[in-house]
């Protein structure tokens, strides 16, 4: 955390792939179903007739359920297998422009990032002014942010964290947090992808 109270986050190269990863994007998005609805595992496990001790196993992301399952969970909850095993974006993940290495005079890609679900998506180009805020947004559910900073430098204010983000920069979050965009001293100049889920 710098002087100014903003966090400097780790980078985070992409997102994590295998069973793991599956596993614990399932036992989020059980949970976060379930809680929204305020039921307990018992309620759940009555609705969709399958055992507690299982419910608790996915929520821990230790089971590894079948397509049967998900089915029954995914109908239970009104969402889709596709919806449960999303993974969700809990915190922002930041490339940094310095972070890979690149040889002088050379072409150069770079991988960002990875996301196969989401169906329509708007694209904004954002000039922002010196000591300026831009208005606080959120996309609804399952929506997904990425920016890139052109020029100069912002702050992104996610659910009230602060992240310091230089020219070259590239971010995404969840859409559905609440956000905004800070300038310091600078005009900034930013490129913007809202993605939504397909219908």
């Amino acid at each position: 955390m710098d002087a100014n109270g903003t966090e400097t986050p780790t980078l985070v190269p992409g997102p994590r792939t295998g069973p793991g990863a599956a596993r614990e994007a399932l036992a989020q998005n059980v949970r976060r179903h379930r809680l929204a609805r305020g039921w307990s595992l018992r309620e759940l496990g009555a609705a969709t007739g399958i055992s507690k001790g299982l419910l608790s196993q996915i929520e821990r992301a230790e089971a590894n359920p079948t397509l049967e399952i998900l089915t029954r969970l995914a109908d239970v909850l009104a969402t889709t297998c596709t919806d449960l095993l999303r993974r969700p974006l809990l915190r922002p993940e930041i490339v940094r422009a310095a972070e890979p290495a690149e040889e002088p005079g050379e072409t150069s890609v770079h991988f960002l990032f990875a996301q196969g679900e989401l169906g329509r998506a708007e694209f904004y180009r954002s000039r922002l002014h010196p000591h300026a805020q831009s208005q606080v947004s959120s996309h609804g559910t399952d929506s997904v942010e990425y920016v890139t900073v052109v020029s100069g430098r912002v702050v992104l204010v996610v659910d009230g964290e602060r992240y310091a983000l230089d020219q070259g920069d590239t971010a995404r979050f969840s859409g559905l947090s609440s956000h905004h965009y800070e300038t310091e001293e600078s005009t900034a100049v930013t490129h913007t992808v809202v993605g939504y889920p397909r219908d």
